[in-house]
């Protein structure tokens, strides 16, 4: 064989051990938006899911024994307690499913070997700056839900040996249920409402979940070094002027009226701004780009919504 085959051969071997297509990747939380797009950006069949009804994550046991059974090389944590008010009414479910839970798989990280992938979130941070966060912002929880986000960063960080944290914020992309906002508006006008109420002083960086996924697969797949890692579309938006842009888009009859986020009834205290960049990524596309590319993916037979 001649030199420059053998060099040739030998790089294809070592792109394709780089590929996550050749890893066994174990999957907590595929249903929600950004397991979602993880099973999208890495193929369905390449990877093993688990879901809710097939382990309580709350329960050590049962966690151990699947890491056990599937010896995973990648280990992908999609799972969250989420809801800001949910949290602090089941604070002792919130520490267990987002606190404890990341903390076992740190620890079962380095027993069995595997790359840990972690989602958290920008909800870390107080919000009370009009700038960006970056990774080396200090966090200051001020909600049940960030103070259970970011413990599960701190154990993590001081655990695991091999792991990234992916530090997200507010999410838009295909979902199966309706919990968060925009599904939640595309609900009540699917419903018949015309007449939407939506804050305009909460501040964060729109995000698009397959873009998010990407960037979390491009991330492992150069081997770029293990750490912390904010990941968002450029920009930043209050839930109104996301709203407004998707009503725009979809070229709805709908009137998006602004609001302080104090007229609604909440129990817990809302992060005002904090909206995240990286020190360590290239920039990814603007939100408004990606919104525009989520929206084109909204067929009619998708689409919750029915434009008039």
């Amino acid at each position: 064989m001649s030199s420059w085959k053998l060099i040739r051969n030998i790089w294809i071997l070592y792109k394709n051990m780089k590929n996550l297509n050749n890893k066994r990747i174990l999957l907590f939380g595929p249903t929600g938006k950004v397991g979602g797009a993880m099973r999208t950006v890495l193929g369905e069949s390449k990877i093993i899911c688990v879901n809710h009804s097939e382990c309580d994550v709350s329960c050590s046991d049962k966690v151990v024994k699947i890491i056990e059974e599937v010896k995973p090389e990648i280990v992908i944590n999609a799972v969250a307690f989420n809801g800001l008010d949910a949290c602090e009414e089941d604070p002792q479910q919130a520490l267990r499913v987002n606190t404890l839970f990341p903390k076992i798989l740190a620890e079962l990280s380095n027993i069995h070997d595997f790359v840990l992938i972690h989602f958290s979130t920008d909800a870390v941070f107080e919000g009370n700056t009009s700038d960006y966060y970056l990774e080396s912002s200090a966090a200051h929880p001020i909600n049940m839900y960030g103070f259970t986000k970011f413990g599960a960063d701190s154990f993590i960080s001081a655990i695991a040996n091999k792991y990234y944290i992916a530090r997200l914020s507010i999410q838009f992309g295909a979902s199966d249920s309706s919990t968060q906002l925009i599904e939640k508006m595309l609900e009540k006008i699917r419903s018949g409402c015309r007449h939407l109420r939506i804050s305009e002083d909460i501040i964060a960086s729109p995000s698009y979940s397959i873009d998010v996924a990407n960037t979390v697969k491009g991330i492992v797949e150069n081997e770029s070094p293990y750490g912390l890692y904010h990941i968002a579309n450029q920009g930043k938006a209050s839930p109104y002027e996301l709203m407004r842009e998707l009503v725009i888009l979809l070229r709805l009859d709908v009137i998006i009226e602004p609001v302080p986020h104090a007229i609604f009834n909440t129990k817990s205290r809302k992060n005002p701004c904090t909206p995240i960049t990286s020190e360590k990524l290239s920039l990814l596309r603007p939100w408004q780009e990606a919104l525009a590319d989520y929206c084109q993916q909204l067929t009619p037979t998708n689409n919750p919504v029915s434009i008039p």
